[in-house]
């Protein structure tokens, strides 16, 4: 099975062919397509290179069973469908189809049943999305009627720009407005990413919110939080609160019962020891710590992924190869 990486030279494109090499994806050599400044450059693939190609209009797609995007909502909604068009399946990173009505949005370890069988457009979910919803499922039976989820983002979620302003200010560099922050982050954080509508929800916030409705099958479940932007290099963490109608003191013991045995999750049961995001970086699970029920209608925990990899590059290629197995 062929694969093709488009925006292979981002950070999410480099860590989707980091993966492709361990995988059942990887036997034949992927295609490394981005833009024509891009074209002609080399990337190591196991004992040889691959040399990226230009995405333009003369591009010869044949032989590509499926396609990982990773550039951007204009790339994907102008080549998605063409790639579809000629018998290739997309899964794209962007935003561009994620609430789409006629398009799977996934996380593997959640609702694997909605990837389609045959040639499609499949989306991959925003990065706090992910995280929330692997460490939610396992206690999605608990019945949870409201959730309060504050995320704390690492700047590498701003892609290369987000880490070089991090380290350019760190070394006693300018701060450089609107590149790609609009505060300075080096020892500083700001609770607005993204767009802000007329109630004063962000782009980010709201995209919790609505992702979670699809991803779930509920259109009634209420999320709402703050999103954070935060000096750290790699890896989200988010304070989630759940609320339910009932007191139920049975609940926190059932809520560490079953993060013991989630898929895709790491519990961290000692409450002296919680998951850090520096450690993190690079791990493929979910952490989950500080499970707690300082009230008897309510479950707090804390919550730390790797947005490059879980939280995009990852689960792009586990939607991919749950998608190779249907066919």
């Amino acid at each position: 099975m062929r694969t093709a990486i488009v925006g292979a030279t981002g950070v999410v494109g480099q860590e989707m062919l980091s993966l492709l090499k361990d995988s059942c994806l990887g036997t034949d050599t992927p295609r490394l397509l981005a833009s024509s400044r891009s074209a002609g450059k080399k990337f190591p693939w196991r004992d040889g290179t691959v040399t990226v190609e230009a995405l333009e209009d003369s591009l010869d797609l044949s032989g590509i069973d499926v396609a990982l995007f990773a550039a951007g909502g204009s790339i994907s909604k102008e080549w998605a469908p063409r790639f579809v068009e000629a018998g290739i399946t997309v899964v794209d990173n962007s935003s561009a189809f994620r609430l789409s009505e006629d398009v799977a949005l996934v996380v593997p370890e959640v609702n694997p049943e909605a990837i389609p069988s045959g040639p499609a457009v499949i989306a991959n979910p925003n990065c706090s999305t992910i995280i929330l919803l692997l460490a939610l499922k396992p206690l999605w039976h608990l019945k949870p009627e409201r959730l309060i989820v504050d995320t704390y983002q690492a700047v590498s979620g701003a892609g290369v720009a987000g880490l070089e302003a991090l380290e350019r200010e760190a070394a006693g560099g300018e701060f450089r407005e609107g590149n790609p922050f609009p505060f300075p982050i080096h020892g500083n954080l700001f609770p607005a990413i993204g767009d802000v509508n007329e109630d004063g929800v962000t782009v980010e916030e709201r995209k919790m919110l609505d992702e979670s409705r699809k991803i779930l099958g509920d259109p009634q479940i209420i999320i709402q939080g703050t999103c954070v932007r935060v000096p750290v290099a790699r890896c989200h963490s988010l304070a989630v609160t759940m609320l339910f109608a009932d007191k139920d003191p049975d609940r926190l013991q059932q809520a560490r019962f079953a993060m013991d045995n989630a898929p895709g999750v790491i519990h961290h049961s000692d409450h002296e020891k919680p998951p850090t995001p520096d450690p993190l970086s690079g791990q493929h699970a979910v952490s989950v710590g500080r499970i707690r029920a300082p009230f008897s209608d309510g479950l707090q925990m804390w919550v730390v992924g790797d947005q490059v990899l879980k939280g995009a590059a990852l689960n792009t290629v586990q939607i991919a190869e749950q998608w190779s197995r249907l066919q």
